[in-house]
């Protein structure tokens, strides 16, 4: 195991000014804050590539990416992936100073599957106090995440992944011969850490997450594979139906959503009490009251 009580105490420290800056890790943060502001304001069309980062989202999504599809990428969308990277690289610059023993960082991997050579970037490779090396995945989270998603551990994560997290993990940990340790989530809100561990057995995982992998890898790599939209859900009230349809979450969530659903509406959630309702999605709105 590696410990987060390391990481609390030297973030104590450093609140009491008992801390000194290490050069090394000074200039590796200022390297790591440089290639972020690089990769994400310098963007250069590169193509469809199938990468371990991405492979485990829905598969519908992967296709229109394929097939050329606009997505809808606000102003901010930029910011936010600037926020993750920048947030990484404190994370990292907190483990080396906390004593963690980073084994390598950002490390470019590859994994042959059916052919098919799968590239990808690994977060980092952290060795324990028991000498076991494990692959590690840093996230950065909103609060309702952090409480509801990751802090119900890895089995949860398991229930709902929406993006691929579980096949990413194991796709670099398969690459690197390695154990998928788990992720290093960071509370934006709150500045929160939490270690969130993957079990020491994963033979069942590695194996499910693999076939899955390689079934996205023969449908992206077939030309005649073609999205296939996923079903409105009935808005239920009291157990009964409202008569509106929502998106499913894959859907709302998906930057290319205008596309197959060009008609959906964001409105105030109809079926809740509260004074400021969620705003939700729906492809069918005849009530807008209940």
């Amino acid at each position: 195991m590696i410990s987060l009580l390391n990481v609390q105490d030297f973030l104590l420290k450093a609140v009491r000014g008992e801390t000194n800056l290490s050069p090394n890790y000074l200039e590796l943060f200022k390297n790591e804050c440089e290639e972020s502001l690089k990769k994400q304001m310098s963007r250069k069309e590169e193509g469809f590539r199938i990468r371990m980062s991405g492979l485990g989202r829905p598969l519908c999504q992967l296709i229109a990416e394929r097939d050329g599809v606009e997505q809808e990428m606000d102003y901010n969308s930029l910011l936010r992936f600037l926020f993750g990277d920048i947030t990484e690289a404190i994370m990292m610059y907190v483990l080396r100073e906390s004593g963690i023993n980073i084994v390598e960082a950002q490390k470019p991997v590859s994994l042959e599957l059916d052919g098919h050579l799968i590239n990808g970037t690994l977060d980092v490779i952290i060795e324990d106090e028991l000498g076991q090396k494990k692959v590690w995945d840093i996230k950065s989270s909103s609060e309702w995440a952090f409480r509801y998603k990751y802090k119900q551990g890895y089995d949860a994560m398991k229930e709902s992944d929406l993006f691929g997290y579980l096949m990413q993990g194991h796709l670099y940990a398969e690459a690197t011969g390695l154990l998928f340790g788990g992720w290093i989530v960071i509370n934006k809100s709150s500045g929160e850490i939490l270690f969130v561990e993957a079990p020491e057995w994963q033979d069942e995982d590695r194996a499910y997450y693999l076939k899955e992998a390689r079934e996205k890898i023969k449908a992206l790599t077939d030309p005649s594979t073609k999205i296939k939209k996923y079903e409105p859900q009935f808005e239920i009230h009291k157990k009964e139906k409202t008569g509106n349809k929502l998106l499913p979450k894959e859907c709302s969530l998906c930057s290319f959503r205008n596309h197959c659903w060009p008609d959906a509406i964001l409105y105030d959630k109809v079926t809740s009490a509260a004074k400021n309702p969620q705003k939700v999605w729906y492809t069918t709105l005849k009530k807008t009251e209940v």
